[in-house]
């Protein structure tokens, strides 16, 4: 206990002591404060404190207070090659704008080119140094998942530090769910990552065993599931290259005088962008000269100052204040001012004229919801409202700009995303004005990328390799297949299961799987004989090859 309190009390340093300092926490208080956990086997927790954001919101944030400041952002604007002068230096880009059909491409000068592509620095290396370039970004990537928020409470999250596979795994309330998980499998960089089956059975797999036995985690809670991806960098023009790093780096190219910005974390963004900006600078006095001292510390991000509808700029009762003026249900305030900020009264501008009605209740204003049957069971609060102030002053220019990244429903439930879409290309087709054809193309596109990049209740086992299910899962079909309630199945039953789970046995691999499960050769399979089989027996491994890996098609019950 002592050597792991003064672990965080460390951590607690590191932070120059910002945030709350850590603690040790009994196990009789952990029960009353984490009640889905399983204390039983529990001698005590530490309790320390994490920052906790919505990462695509700071994203925006950060680049709209670029803009503010004078910048020129774009998105959707693809680098198709980098422009150098006589000397061989980059001088600019030729870009082309992906977001319009048949645009052409153009150029964009520059007197300092820096390239920022995260886990996809190396792409960009490739553009302006060639194909054989020594790659200096690993990607560490992994699955999350978005469960309901009954599995955890809203002001406590967990980490196990040491999973089955040795690495970390976090299990924390996040936009009002519960979200689970990790970065820890080396991982090519890819825009559009497939989810793997394989990892969300890993997760689900890996909650079990730190929650209460009360608890099962259903492969069909998964509201929503994506993949991740973060960078480890190292600087190719260092003369250490022994190990990638955590915290960023900041490399420039000797000869074509680019430099690079990758690795870090959001805890550090600013000073991320001060590094990369002040050793171009020390390069170059002349623009030195120019810009002057850095002011990003003192640089408030848009959102947080003064309005006409905020005078005093933000406070911590922003939201109740918002509730008041606008009689404006709690929960929505709340969603506006944590995403807007002191603009959230300006999205309230967008709603469409005669949509806002009373409530039920007569106690609030109803402005229409983007996913209305969900509003009053799982509290989805996004407005219509918003998808036309982020077509106007947020860059939104597609379906899933909207779903994903101005609202996160589909991180949050990836089929309310799919029902929601019809009315999103609906209010962006009137406000962009999208004849037919274009409705029906952005609609194609964003099901398709929502299907790439987002999966959920129903597992997709194509391509999937490992064949551990959730415990609850084999039992819920063990038993439906059960019908007599006897507690064990016969070789039909057996049969039966396979089948619902998505692995058909032949007659001969049947008789095999039998004789693995059967130990006690009564002929009769207990649903732990069955479980322990189906997800851990050696011999059985022979027979992983063979089976047919689909998503479930229902199953008849047999009299097992």
């Amino acid at each position: 206990q002592g050597s792991t309190f003064f672990f965080f009390k460390f951590y607690d340093a590191l932070s120059n002591w910002s945030a709350p300092g850590s603690y040790v926490m009994s196990a009789s208080r952990a029960k009353e404060e984490f009640p889905q956990m399983d204390t039983q086997r529990m001698k005590y927790v530490c309790v320390f404190y994490e920052g906790a954001h919505n990462d695509a919101r700071t994203n925006l944030s950060i680049a709209f207070t670029a803009a503010a400041h004078g910048a020129c952002i774009a998105n959707y604007v693809e680098v198709r090659r980098i422009l150098f002068d006589d000397s061989g230096v980059a001088c600019g880009a030729e870009v082309l704008d992906r977001s319009e059909p048949g645009s052409k491409p153009f150029e964009v000068r520059a007197k300092k080119v820096i390239y920022a592509g995260g886990p996809f620095t190396d792409g960009l290396r490739e553009i302006s140094e060639g194909k054989d370039i020594k790659p200096v970004v690993n990607g560490s990537g992994g699955t999350h998942i978005v469960l309901p928020p009954y599995y955890c409470p809203r002001h406590l999250g967990m980490v196990d530090m040491m999973t089955s596979r040795g690495s970390f795994l976090f299990f924390l309330p996040w936009e009002g769910y519960t979200l689970v998980g990790t970065t820890d499998v080396k991982t090519k960089p890819d825009l559009h990552h497939e989810v793997p089956e394989d990892e969300i059975q890993y997760l689900i797999n890996e909650c079990e065993k730190y929650l209460s036995p009360k608890l099962q985690v259903r492969r069909r809670d998964v509201m929503s599931a994506w993949y991740g991806i973060r960078p480890l960098a190292l600087d190719p023009n260092a003369k250490d290259q022994s190990s990638a790093s955590r915290d960023h780096v900041v490399s420039h190219h000797p000869s074509n005088g680019i430099t690079f910005v990758s690795g870090g974390k959001w805890t550090t963004w600013r000073e991320m962008a001060e590094d990369a900006v002040e050793q171009v600078l020390e390069r170059d006095q002349a623009l030195a000269a120019k810009s002057g001292p850095s002011k990003s510390l003192e640089t408030p991000l848009v959102g947080t100052g003064r309005t006409e509808f905020f005078p005093e700029g933000w406070h911590e009762s922003l939201a109740v204040q918002l509730s008041q003026q606008c009689d404006l249900a709690y929960d929505v305030a709340q969603h506006l001012i944590r995403n807007y900020g002191t603009r959230a009264r300006e999205v309230l501008g967008y709603a469409e004229e005669g949509s806002v009605k009373g409530s039920r209740s007569g106690l609030y204003k109803h402005y229409p919801r983007l996913y209305e049957g969900a509003a009053a069971t799982t509290g989805y609060p996004y407005l219509e409202a918003e998808v036309r102030y982020a077509v106007a002053n947020e860059y939104a220019v597609a379906p899933a700009d909207i779903l994903a990244r101005r609202t996160r429903l589909a991180f949050l439930n990836s089929t309310a995303a799919l029902l929601t879409l019809p009315r999103v290309v609906e209010i962006m087709g009137d406000c962009l004005g999208w004849d037919e054809a274009r409705r029906k193309a952005e609609h194609l596109n964003a099901e398709r990328l929502l299907n790439a990049d987002f999966a959920g209740p129903v597992p997709n086992k194509t391509g999937a390799a490992l064949r551990t299910a959730c415990a609850a899962d084999v039992k819920s079909v063990f038993d439906n297949i059960d019908v007599r309630h006897r507690g064990t199945l016969s070789r039909e039953g057996i049969q039966a299961a396979a089948q619902e789970l998505g692995f058909p046995l032949s007659d001969g691999e049947l008789s095999q799987a039998m004789k693995e499960m059967d130990t006690t050769g009564n002929g009769e399979v207990t649903f732990p004989e069955f479980l322990v089989w189906w997800n851990s027996s050696e011999e059985g491994k022979t027979l992983q090859e063979k089976f047919t890996l689909g998503r479930s098609r229902g199953f008849q019950k047999t009299d097992g």
